[in-house]
């Protein structure tokens, strides 16, 4: 067991009507989440995952500032899959946990608040809670739309969507375009349909205000 007193984040979802998916598509879902995990941890070399019964996961992330943009990489990520495909996910940042080798077996406020708020969501798709009441209540409204918007999307937009969050350096039109191979014009019309100026001006507040916390 290894006591963390910094803040962390914590990232608990499921997947939508996981029953329905036939074998083909579990299997796409699996190496989609391995791969997001790999991603993450990547950026991050401290964060760690796990993935229960093959539709529920779950990431620790220590670089808190970025736990939206994951969190939204999650959900475009598994939306580019095909209509069939979307996952609810509640997140939350708090200090002190008890961090240990197995995911599921460490504790903490962070790990309570995330899973809570997993087992009560039931319109939404996407919660957000911390030990902060100010930073909470400060985006509740925020990600509702978020959360609206995200649902919203077309398999074909979050696949659009995708690389813009997953690059540290934004990638202009043309290079989206080039590395998707479709035109810059389908790729702009993509982005402006999707609400990408939006979605990443949000992403850029939530990371500033988290940057400004004060847990001394």
């Amino acid at each position: 067991m290894e006591p963390i007193f910094k803040p962390i984040a914590v990232i608990s979802g499921d997947i939508v009507s996981s029953t329905k998916l036939n074998a083909k598509q579990y299997e796409q879902l699996i190496l989609c989440i391995k791969d997001v995990q790999k991603w993450i941890i990547t950026a991050n070399r401290a964060n760690a995952h796990s993935i229960e019964r093959g539709d529920e996961f779950q990431s620790v992330i220590h670089d808190i500032e970025e736990a939206l943009r994951y969190t939204i990489i999650y959900r475009l990520a598994i939306k580019a899959l095909g209509k069939a495909f979307d996952c609810r996910i509640s997140f939350a940042i708090a200090a002190n946990a008890d961090l240990r080798s197995s995911i599921s077996e460490s504790m903490g406020e962070a790990f309570v608040l995330s899973g809570r708020g997993l087992k009560g969501i039931k319109n939404q798709r996407l919660l957000f809670n911390s030990d902060k009441p100010t930073l909470t209540e400060q985006f509740d409204l925020l990600f509702k739309y978020l959360d609206k918007q995200l649902t919203e999307l077309t398999a074909r937009q979050c696949e659009v969507m995708l690389p813009m969050f997953q690059n540290q350096q934004e990638l202009s039109i043309s290079e989206l375009a080039e590395q998707l191979d479709i035109a810059t014009a389908t790729a702009s019309k993509s982005l402006k349909a999707s609400g990408w100026s939006l979605i990443k001006a949000l992403n850029l507040k939530f990371n500033q205000q988290v940057m400004e916390l004060n847990y001394d």
